[in-house]
């Protein structure tokens, strides 16, 4: 059988940030068929998500058939990039765009410089990339011109280029126990009857759950027993930068007197085994990012936990996802407006029938989003895993050293003459 390392920058454990649920998922799937090593950069454990031990670091290596690794890996473990093993790049995470919202982008130190020489390695290496849906697709597709990978090889391989780059998106996870969520009897002074709005997942910098909290009054006037839950504690990977927009958001809700009466913050990240529970006696599930590149590219995964549970969305959910929510009836999406996205609430949160209409939409779009289904073109690829077309002729095939000397070719062609004449006229006396 063969072996197939599946590595991840994130910490596998009862708390799983995005990257590393995925990563887990990814483990389980193709397991099915190969010996899979599921292997951290952040050490040793056990994934929540089958009961398998997580590897260390050391784990990760060349000695496989093939690889799926994410974001980081390849940057730290210069054996892999190079192997000549087969390696398919998770590419779900718009990685430049995230960088800007990095602590150094508001400072001289420029994050993005280093991000895109680590995407530079990563799209010379791959041999199948991943992503999370079409926009990020043709978002990648720009990258992998950039770096030389889109030639005639890989075109006479597959001249819609779906063998080099695929989408492969998120997946909904099963509900399991219908047990009582401790949503209401973790804060006393929320009602068995109240509605509540429900927040799910981190407070990233580019994320606004001000707007949000701005939206609230507007659904108060009508429905003045709404309550609005954050349920966003410390992310999981206490490596990354912390972000400033938790503590924001906290101050936003005790200037307009809503905090510890109408909005409540959950101080810790929910269990995996858990968050469902959470989430599955909310009202309306909430989201909300700026305007902004990564909110066009992003995969919204939290709007993937309102799908498992049947739970009726709002938010401001751009792309080829926002629309497919909207047709299908399981989401409501708004502008970047407070008033527009607090009347859209308030319009339903007494509405029943639309209510139940949107729930059961969601249930319909969660069993069509299963794990399995969403990762069949990595599954497909895994059975035969091969070097992409460009690499496959070249051991050592370099895009990035072929884009360099195509340039060398250029300034040492007609430009190079042309200058050189240029510089013989002006040395050349006057008669």
């Amino acid at each position: 059988m063969p072996r197939v390392l599946v590595a991840t920058p994130e910490s596998v454990g009862r708390r799983l940030s995005g990257p590393a649920l995925r990563a887990a998922n990814i483990a389980r799937i193709l397991s099915a068929e190969h010996d899979v090593v599921l292997a951290s950069c952040a050490g040793e454990s056990v994934s929540p998500i089958d009961g398998r031990a997580v590897a260390g670091p050391d784990q990760i290596h060349a000695e496989y058939d093939a690889a799926v690794i994410q974001d980081g890996v390849l940057r730290d473990h210069q054996e892999l990039r190079d192997s000549s093993i087969p390696i398919a790049m998770d590419w779900f995470d718009p990685q430049l765009a995230r960088a800007l919202h990095q602590p150094g982008a508001a400072s001289r130190r420029d994050p993005s410089v280093a991000v895109t020489s680590h995407i530079a390695a990563q799209a010379a290496r791959g041999d199948l990339f991943l992503c999370g849906t079409e926009s990020q697709r043709s978002h990648w597709l720009g990258v992998l011109r950039a770096h030389g990978r889109i030639n005639q090889a890989t075109h006479n391989q597959d001249p819609t280029f779906r063998s080099l780059i695929t989408t492969a998106p998120f997946g909904v996870t099963p509900v399991g126990s219908n047990r009582r969520t401790p949503l209401r009897s973790t804060f006393s002074s929320i009602g068995d009857h109240d509605p509540i709005l429900v927040w799910v997942g981190a407070l990233d910098d580019w994320l606004d759950p001000l707007l949000v909290i701005d939206a609230l009054p507007i659904v108060l006037e009508e429905n003045p027993d709404t309550r609005l839950i954050f349920l966003a504690g410390p992310h999981p990977n206490t490596g990354i930068d912390k972000m400033g927009i938790r503590g924001r958001a906290i101050e936003r809700a005790r200037n307009l007197r809503l905090f510890g009466r109408h909005v409540f913050f959950v101080n810790q990240w929910i269990d995996y085994d858990e968050r469902l529970r959470w989430i599955a006696d909310a009202t309306i599930g909430v989201t909300a990012d700026r305007a902004d590149l990564i909110g066009e590219l992003s995969t919204h995964p939290q709007v993937l936990d309102h799908l498992s549970v049947g739970l009726p969305s709002v938010g401001t959910i751009d792309g080829t996802f926002g629309t497919e929510l909207v047709s299908s009836g399981a989401a409501v999406t708004t502008e970047r407006n407070h008033l527009e996205f607090g009347t859209a609430i308030a319009s339903l949160i007494n509405d029943d029938l639309r209510l139940g209409e949107m729930s059961r939409a969601a249930r319909t779009m969660a069993a069509a989003r299963s794990w399995e289904d969403m990762l069949h073109s990595l599954t497909d690829w895994m059975r035969d895993p091969q070097p992409a077309a460009d690499r496959r002729n070249s051991a050592r095939f370099d895009p990035g050293r072929q884009i360099v000397d195509g340039l060398r070719r250029i300034e040492d062609g007609p430009g190079r003459r042309l200058r050189r004449g240029l510089s013989a006229a002006r040395r050349r006396p006057d008669k």
